[in-house]
């Protein structure tokens, strides 16, 4: 499968994206030398694409965006908090934000590379159980999803194209693939499309999937309490033992884990925007102690909490 032609630039095109649809002088990773990357977004957008062609490595790096990786011509590789991925031409690599990250780009070929804040779409519901799956790095291939990939690689196309293309409505037309490309993955992982047609004619309110959204929307303003797993299955009124495979199908995580990735998250926003000391960060997240807070903060970030500050200009 992966079949070429799905994701095979035509001359006119590769001269056309190797321009910026607002002008944009051009974005040099080597020049970088700060590990913190702010990504030049486009003006009034939370994202910028590159048709990259760039020679060399790009040094380790991290940044609030998620990282999307396609090759395009040659292999490429890329390291995420220390495991390598070895990408083949039409891989799709989603790189989650705040995870350090470093490019070994080949001496020739050409590859997309999309910035973009996921903020956009967690205003929407169902959106949880996707930022969920999207905690941790993503490989999208025809040998790992092969029911999905020729939708997936499509949608990626579609959306340089629209980036690129003359549309007055081209932000409108990106969201809508990326929303779609998302969807597709989200059902897929969590068995969502193939449950839809099975049981389109016994839906009914309130089924399992439907109690797991409700209940990460509460964890989205209750990550900091005592939640036990125990409670958690009984907000959803489920057993303990479904609840647990249940929430494991469909965030990709343990309760437990997802509750940590949210307490996480939380704990970053304090460390780049406030000057709050981290014992009281630690207590704001939900963490008994300083010793507990910086043990998962470097579990999940592999720095100290003082030492992500530190990134910011705030240590």
């Amino acid at each position: 499968m992966n079949p070429r032609k799905l994701f095979t630039l035509t001359d006119s095109q590769k001269q056309t994206y190797q321009i910026q649809p607002d002008e944009f002088p051009g974005f040099t990773w080597s020049d970088s030398v700060e590990e913190y990357e702010v990504p030049p977004y486009i003006p009034k957008t939370t994202l910028r694409f590159w048709y990259n062609t760039q020679k060399g490595a790009f040094s380790t790096h991290w940044h609030d965006a998620q990282e999307i990786i396609v090759p395009l011509e040659e292999d490429f590789s890329v390291t995420v908090q220390n495991v390598p991925y070895h990408l083949k031409p039409g891989d799709i690599l989603l790189i989650p934000p705040g995870e350090l990250h470093s490019i070994a780009a080949p001496s020739s070929g050409s590859r997309f590379i999309f910035l973009l804040e996921l903020n956009f779409f967690s205003q929407f519901g169902d959106f949880l159980r996707t930022r969920a799956l999207l905690s941790a790095p993503v490989l999208i291939t025809a040998d790992t999803c092969p029911e999905i990939y020729e939708a997936e690689i499509s949608l990626i196309m579609q959306t340089a194209a629209h980036y690129w293309g003359p549309s007055p409505s081209k932000l409108l037309l990106i969201y809508a693939c990326l929303m779609n490309f998302y969807a597709q993955y989200t059902d897929y992982r969590t068995g969502g499309a193939a449950a839809a047609v099975r049981n389109a004619s016994h839906y009914r309110p309130g089924m399992p999937s439907e109690k797991i959204v409700r209940l990460l929307e509460y964890l989205q303003h209750h990550y900091s309490e005592n939640i036990t797993l125990e409670e958690a299955a009984r907000q959803t009124a489920l057993s303990k033992f479904y609840f647990t495979r249940i929430f494991k199908q469909q965030t990709g995580q343990t309760f437990y884990d997802y509750l940590s990735f949210l307490r996480i998250q939380a704990a970053e926003s304090y460390l780049k925007d406030t000057s709050v000391p981290v014992a009281d960060i630690a207590a704001a997240c939900g963490y008994a102690n300083v010793s507990s807070f910086n043990r998962t903060f470097r579990k999940y970030r592999e720095c100290s909490p003082s030492e992500y500050r530190s990134f910011y200009g705030h240590g």
